[in-house]
């Protein structure tokens, strides 16, 4: 440990400086509002230049670096140096001592106990200090898949750190509940598990998406030639300025008393159990492994509490999107010292799964001690109808299948459920920004005639008389609330365009859009008329395109839209897009056609975001520039004849180069 000059205070201040300059940087450039002066601000930057060259250590989202997002057409399969075996596993408090025993013997008998992370499991490869490659565990732990573009985007992954020769790290991406919670709120189909949306996410060919979803790494295993004990590991790693599992070092015979200080339902990140391993790694290695887990450690699953009960029925509520959520209600029983009635069926294909009838002895628990959950239905009389009309409009449900499962949906686009939560989602964070605009106050105003449309909420001299009749609204509230109204009548293309809820579109592809379209109303609303190909656009795929169609062909949606342009102005984004500041394809639209000699298809994409171009599959008169390689094909012929400029693979290397220098 002496040869590493990071200690955890310093890695702590350089975390807390990166937070502090991102708002200060965010008032300065997205809402013009200084909140320290240029000076203080470079005093911070230079703070935080100087420990990262002290530590080694360096952070992707630092002031000081610029890492680009990166799309590709498909991960590459890469295989694993060493096995990524899994762990024994045991229910058994006693078995697990029995475990930990084994090394009573050794002079360093101690075991360390940490939390088994329920994510998608990821090794870290270093080489000279910078990181080249993340992969996945895979299938089998032999073969895994190349996700570097997108854990270069997780909030605490080190890009540097100070280690001079190749070293793997091993890790689970993850993330917490509560970021969970508000990232389902504006998913089209939500998971059921922060483990599926973490692993969905890292797996997205466009790195935006993992960004703007918070993943988080954290680190559990350091791959070295020497090998280090697992109290050694992990002091190397949090030096390193990895966010390291919560762990406790015992002894055998405290093991029992240190799990019990383990509490799920406290813990901020999903957990399916605890991991003890020997803190003598030498002796750890010397026991081998089997085809299915290394002996060096097990996983502590906790034995589910599972309770009978009797069933009551369904309790269906619509959302936002139409989709018609689907809870099983039950005689109350106690989970892990919790009082629980309630259980969310998923979807229909779960519920036909369960073949439930009133009256029906099931089989409840808390998965994972969180989440309440039906286990079985021990009776199986498969008498319970779920009503074929949306619970809140009476129209009928219809069953779609956007995937592999079935769900019911609402078929009334003035269903007022599905209404009030598209205005729920109108005036969020991310869409309208209406600080203070609460449900309940949408649902009064809704429900009195006041808001038919989205842009009714800004003709606020209609309704402001009678928010002074409001128990609860104060004179202060609906000043602040009226402000913010007005606010919002200023709106970026991309909160814009997610305001209007269009299926499929999230945070990151609508500004890809604004990216695309560079921030402009106009020019998308052209692309809109001249049927655009948005499948040009990075991950945007044919469902993708339809859907933006789909949802402009719509005459509600379209009234909609022309009713709130006449309330409100498209502002230029308020986010400061990563690109190269002096590339001369900085804001380019570049496509790359035919066969290049040094670059795939997916790396020369990478290349071009590096360098703030974008990526485009099609050409037009918007196109910049035209990159090929043997066998150009058509796109080649039609930049010519548009006066395209077009570039050898040779050309390009060196507009680059020159850029690289330039910005050096």
């Amino acid at each position: 440990m002496d040869t590493f000059t990071s200690t955890p205070e310093k890695i702590a201040r350089m975390q807390e400086l990166i937070s502090v300059m991102k708002r200060e940087s965010d008032a300065y450039y997205g809402k013009d509002r200084p909140i320290v002066s240029d000076r203080t601000y470079d005093k911070q930057f230079d703070e935080l230049a100087e420990l990262e060259r002290e530590t080694g250590v360096i952070f992707p989202h630092s002031p000081t670096q610029v890492v680009s997002g990166a799309v590709l057409d498909s991960l590459n399969k890469v295989r694993h140096i060493r096995p990524m075996l899994s762990a024994n596993k045991t229910k058994s408090i006693p078995e697990l001592c029995e475990f930990a025993e084994k090394a009573l013997p050794l002079e360093n008998s101690d075991v360390m106990v940490s939390w088994k992370e329920d994510g998608l499991t990821l090794v870290l490869r270093y080489l000279n200090g910078a990181l080249t490659q993340a992969i996945t565990r895979g299938t089998d732990g032999e073969v895994g898949e190349d996700v570097t573009h997108t854990v270069r985007t997780f909030q605490n992954v080190p890009v540097h750190i100070p280690y001079p020769d190749e070293v793997e790290i091993r890790g689970e991406g993850v993330i917490s509940w509560k970021t969970f919670s508000e990232i389902n709120e504006s998913l089209l189909e939500p998971y059921s598990h922060p483990r599926n949306l973490a692993a969905g996410s890292v797996r997205q060919l466009d790195s935006n998406v993992a960004r703007d979803r918070k993943l988080e790494f954290i680190a559990f295993e350091l791959l070295l030639p020497q090998t280090p004990t697992k109290h050694e590991q992990f002091q190397m790693l949090s030096a390193f300025g990895f966010h390291v599992v919560e762990h406790r070092l015992c002894s055998p015979r405290d093991l029992p008393g240190v799990v019990e200080t383990f509490v799920p339902e406290d813990y901020a990140y999903p957990v399916d159990g605890l991991i003890v391993e020997y803190d003598d790694s030498v002796f750890g290695r010397s026991l081998g492994a089997t085809g299915h887990h290394e002996n060096l450690r097990m996983a502590l699953k906790w034995a589910d509490d599972t309770v009978e009960t009797t069933f009551r029925g369904v309790e269906l509520q619509t959302t936002r999107t139409g989709r018609i959520s689907l809870v099983a209600l039950f005689d109350t029983v106690v989970l892990d010292h919790t009082k629980v009635s309630r259980a969310t069926l998923h979807n229909y294909s779960y519920f036909q799964a369960l073949h439930l009838g009133l009256g029906d002895t099931i089989a409840v628990y808390k998965a994972n001690k969180i989440i309440p959950a039906i286990d079985d239905n021990l009776t199986r009389s498969g008498t319970y109808q779920l009503p074929d009309v949306c619970p809140c409009c009476g129209v009928p449900a219809k069953l779609v299948s956007p995937n592999e499962s079935l769900f019911l949906y609402c078929q009334n686009a003035d269903c007022p459920a599905k209404r009030i939560k598209q205005f729920v989602h109108f005036v969020s964070q991310d869409g309208a920004n209406i600080v203070g605009l609460s449900t309940s106050t949408l649902e009064k105003l809704v429900d009195t005639g006041y808001v038919k449309h989205f842009a009714d909420i800004y003709h606020t001299k209609e309704y402001t008389e009678y928010l002074e009749k409001l128990d609860g609204l104060g004179a202060k509230s609906i000043q602040k609330l009226l402000a913010a109204i007005e606010n919002s009548r200023a709106l970026p293309l991309s909160n814009l365009l997610i305001s209007m809820g269009i299926p499929l579109l999230g945070k990151a592809s609508c500004r890809t859009i604004e990216k695309y379209f560079g921030g402009s109303l106009e020019d998308f609303c052209a692309a809109l008329d001249a049927r655009f190909d948005f499948t040009a656009l990075p991950d945007f795929g044919e469902t993708t395109s339809a859907s933006i169609y789909g949802f402009f062909s719509d005459p509600a949606n379209v009234l909609e839209w022309d009713l709130l342009l006449k309330e409100i102005t498209v502002i230029p984004p308020v986010i400061e897009y990563e690109d190269s500041p002096r590339s001369v394809f900085k804001d380019k639209r570049v496509v790359v056609t035919g066969t290049l000699k040094n670059y795939s298809r997916e790396s020369i994409n990478i290349r071009l975001l590096e360098l703030g171009a974008t990526p485009s599959g099609s050409v037009s008169k918007k196109t910049d520039y035209v990159v090929i390689g043997e066998k150009p094909g058509s796109k080649a012929d039609k930049a010519r004849q548009l006066g395209v400029p077009v570039l050898t693979e040779e050309e390009f290397e060196k507009l680059a180069s020159q850029s690289q220098e330039d910005s050096d």
